[in-house]
């Protein structure tokens, strides 16, 4: 087995992403346990991962200029640098960082220059999870060893300074009993339905369950967006939560709920992460569907795949076009049977 000192692995894309490459972080822990194991990500994602307890090291790229990262990289005389996802900039980091193995995603030409073992994976044909294309490039490492040590893990991990604002928010709230965690906003990410569709959708369930209690997340960027929501739906019984601090807080809220319904966003995999029950609203398109986007590595999540029977759906638009009665009832039916299978 080669033995390998110091990996750097990046990943620099949204929240979602980063959460679909915990299993390759894991999974490089797992085939080099004695490795010194570095991981570049972006600012807004860095609470995800800030606590994994088998990764020495997290660099946020915006903590330095280009200029001085690429020549930081080289610092760290890494024999290995992997890149989960890769950009211009990721490409020179590689290079800079004179890693001996530098390992990618090979698409354009000089991807087959900056990767000396890349992988050809034709993500855009979506045949599998993006987790599962992550931990393709780490099997490149070694084949045999990743075969013998796979183990999926995608835990994120709390402190119990986030379980307090949960339970604070719960306690001050009156919260109690069955809890519907609802992320509507995805930020353009994927298809999802209208904020008017949320707001008939979940008067519906609470008509069908008058005792259940409903928590509208989102980013405080979009609080003002989420009160109006709130206010169409009618407060009793419903609230909000905005968070603009730590993100792990939003994941207390989620992980002290009974479900949590959303389409495909980062939260969503927040949710997977903490193995919650999941109703998912995803569209069929290859590129945004379940086989590339799925929660990964739980089997407590449930789809409504809003457009699988229409042909014509325009993915130009940012909302379902074919969303309408027929699939709102199946979503209230589908939600309802799974807060049935809690007991309280």
């Amino acid at each position: 087995m080669e033995r390998r000192k110091k990996i750097i692995i990046s990943r620099t894309d949204k929240i979602g992403d980063l959460i679909l490459s915990i299993p390759s972080f894991y999974m490089v822990r797992k085939m080099y346990p004695d490795s010194e194991i570095i991981i570049l990500v972006k600012t807004y994602s860095y609470d995800i991962v800030k606590n994994i307890p088998y990764v020495d090291r997290i660099i946020k790229i915006e903590d330095y200029t280009k200029k001085e990262l690429l020549e930081k990289i080289a610092y760290f005389k890494a024999d290995t640098f992997i890149s989960l996802y890769d950009d211009e900039f990721i490409s020179q980091l590689a290079l800079n960082s004179k890693a001996k193995v530098r390992i990618g995603p090979r698409s354009k030409l000089k991807s087959f220059f900056v990767y000396n073992k890349g992988v050809i994976q034709k993500r855009s044909k979506s045949i599998k999870n993006e987790a599962e294309y992550n931990l393709d490039l780490i099997k490149r490492m070694d084949k045999k060893l990743f075969e013998e040590k796979y183990e999926i893990n995608t835990s994120i991990y709390l402190e119990e300074k986030n379980r307090e604002v949960a339970d604070k928010y719960y306690k001050q709230n009156k919260i109690f009993g069955k809890t519907l965690i609802v992320n509507p906003f995805t930020g353009g990410s994927a298809k999802n339905i209208t904020d008017i569709q949320y707001i008939e959708l979940l008067k519906k369930i609470l008509f069908v369950m008058p005792s259940l209690t409903i928590i509208l997340i989102t980013h405080i960027s979009e609080e003002e967006r989420v009160e109006k929501m709130l206010t169409e739906i009618g407060r009793k019984r419903v609230y909000t939560f905005s968070n603009g601090g730590d993100l792990l807080n939003t994941a207390a809220i989620i992980e002290k709920g009974t479900l949590y319904l959303g389409a495909s966003t980062g939260p969503t995999h927040i949710a997977g992460s903490l193995k919650k029950l999941i109703v998912g609203i995803y569209p069929v398109k290859k590129t945004q569907s379940i086989t590339r986007w799925g929660v990964f590595g739980t089997k407590t999540v449930s789809y409504i795949v809003v457009d699988e029977n229409n042909s014509k759906e325009n993915y130009k638009n940012k909302n379902f076009e074919c969303y309408d009665a027929k699939i709102e009832k199946k979503l209230i039916k589908l939600i309802k049977e799974k807060l049935n299978e809690v007991i309280s």
